[in-house]
């Protein structure tokens, strides 16, 4: 016959081997047993594997070495075998049960027995007065734990507040790079760039030329030829600023050597230099100087000067100094504004950072009744943040907050108490004013211990000399007719506002 051979582990149970028969696809089922096993080592685990294979229609067997599990296994009236082949070749005889004992003798006296087992009761105890004393402590011990549990109470107090006040010396500079314990904190820069412009009248002066000199010259032929002078030929003074004088209508020369024709000029610049004496207009400039000879035979006159107003150094510094003075104090009151509401202005760090751009009209040496300036540069100054600020005066506070007071928030009311004041090394010192709202601390457990057991009066009158309040306990029993605290701890509600 098929026979379906199932072979168990160590961990297996009960349970496991139930399942693993509803898996047999087989009548007969054969379960190995693995050596040293201690599953299903007991008679009722192998009469339910029994039981269970009769229900699922399967013939059971079992092969172990063990004989204690096979003397097990017989009682159960399951067949044993010692290998796996000798089972499959065999044919299955089911063992009968194994009956329960029977009893021969009669069934014993259970009353009897437990009176034999059990000692004597002491007459005393029976006596009624012991009993009555007895009964007397178990309600008293009742009367006790109502007591101490069935009161409770709720105490409301008002912790004492006080205002921590401390005066903080502060030094900032750019060197600093974090907030310390001992005033320094790092100083930070803002900036802007300004555009103004500022006029002034200028205060010097300057001859220059108003009308321009004129003459007559007079040339003179050096070669056999007739000679044209074109107008606007040149004529001039020698030297190394010479003068200059055109001509002003053509001529010409007639031809022969020595022949001479007059020709009116005028200075090409207007001025009183137009003003030459005679002879001295003897250079011809151009082509012509080969083929001619030139002088005035008499002075140029009608050259005049006029005078100018005209910058000097001293307006050009004076209208930049004032400028700069007046984009500074702009800067002070425009820098400001670009910092948080609570950030610390250094006003005297004020200081130009970078020029733009500088722009002078008129140029210099040209003249003109007025002189204009227009700067654009950037200003920059130091501050202190609100940040920092705010960090060093907690600091403070924590390192001067009194014993049993606790800060309420961390709102912390600075003010600044004396200006901001620069040195030359960049540092800047200043005092700031910081103040917090404290509370005392009350530990909820030492006041429901300072009101164990008393009355409502005694423990508010314990409450007020003992810890810092600022108005009187108020304190509800419930039921309200109680007229003690309760005697323990945690039958008492304190609510301190902490």
């Amino acid at each position: 016959m098929k026979t379906q051979v199932i072979q168990l582990d160590q961990n297996d149970d009960l349970t496991s081997v139930r399942d693993k028969l509803s898996w047999a696809k087989v009548n007969r089922v054969l379960l190995v047993f693995p050596r040293r096993a201690r599953i299903l080592s007991r008679t009722l685990d192998l009469r339910l594997l029994r039981q269970r294979a009769a229900t699922l229609g399967l013939q059971l067997a079992i092969v172990t070495r063990s004989r204690d599990l096979g003397r097990t296994a017989l009682n159960a009236g399951v067949p044993v075998f010692i290998k796996a082949t000798q089972a499959q070749k065999s044919v299955w005889a089911a063992q009968p049960l194994v009956g329960r004992p029977r009893r021969n003798a009669p069934p014993p006296d259970l009353h009897q027995m437990r009176r034999e087992a059990l000692p004597a009761e002491a007459r005393w105890r029976s006596l009624f007065g012991i009993r009555l004393l007895f009964f007397s402590l178990a309600v008293l011990a009742v009367l006790a734990l109502l007591l101490l549990f069935v009161p409770s109470a709720n105490i409301r107090l008002t912790p004492a507040t006080r205002i921590q006040t401390v005066i903080i010396p502060a030094q900032a500079s750019l060197d600093v790079t974090s907030v310390s314990l001992i005033g320094r904190l790092p100083a930070r820069l803002t900036s802007m760039v300004i555009e103004d412009s500022k006029t002034k009248a200028v205060s010097g002066s300057v001859k220059v030329p108003d009308t321009a000199a004129s003459g007559t010259v007079r040339f003179r032929n050096l070669t056999t030829e007739t000679v044209g002078i074109p107008a606007g030929t040149v004529v001039s003074t020698v030297g190394s600023a010479p003068v200059r004088f055109a001509t002003s209508v053509d001529a010409v020369v007639p031809a022969g050597v020595g022949k001479t024709m007059d020709v009116s000029v005028q200075a090409t610049e207007a001025g009183s230099a137009g003003n030459q004496p005679p002879d001295s207009l003897i250079a011809i400039e151009g082509d012509l100087g080969t083929s001619l000879a030139v002088t005035n035979p008499d002075p140029t006159s009608g050259g005049a000067d006029r005078t100018a107003p005209i910058q000097t150094a001293d307006d050009r510094a004076h209208l930049h100094d004032t400028l700069l003075a007046e984009i500074l104090s702009e800067c002070k009151t425009a820098l400001p504004a670009t910092l948080a509401a609570d950030d610390v202005f250094f006003p005297d760090t004020v200081a130009i950072g970078q020029v733009i751009s500088e722009t002078y009209f008129p140029a210099e040496d040209q003249a003109g009744e007025t002189l204009s300036l227009t700067l654009n540069l950037q200003c920059q100054a130091r501050y202190a943040a609100t940040a920092d600020i705010s960090s060093l005066a907690e600091m403070a506070l924590d390192a001067n907050l009194p014993d049993g007071f606790s800060a309420t928030s961390l709102d912390t009311t600075i003010q600044t108490t004396t200006p901001p004041a620069t040195d030359a090394d960049g540092v800047t010192e200043w005092e700031f004013q910081a103040q917090r709202l404290l509370q005392a601390h009350l530990n909820p457990l030492a006041v429901a211990q300072a009101c164990l057991g008393r009355s409502p009066t005694g423990a508010a009158r314990r409450l007020s000399q003992s810890f810092p309040l600022d108005a009187q306990p108020v304190i509800r029993i419930t039921p309200p007719w109680w007229p003690w605290l309760p005697g323990v701890p945690f039958r008492i509600a304190v609510n301190t506002g902490n």
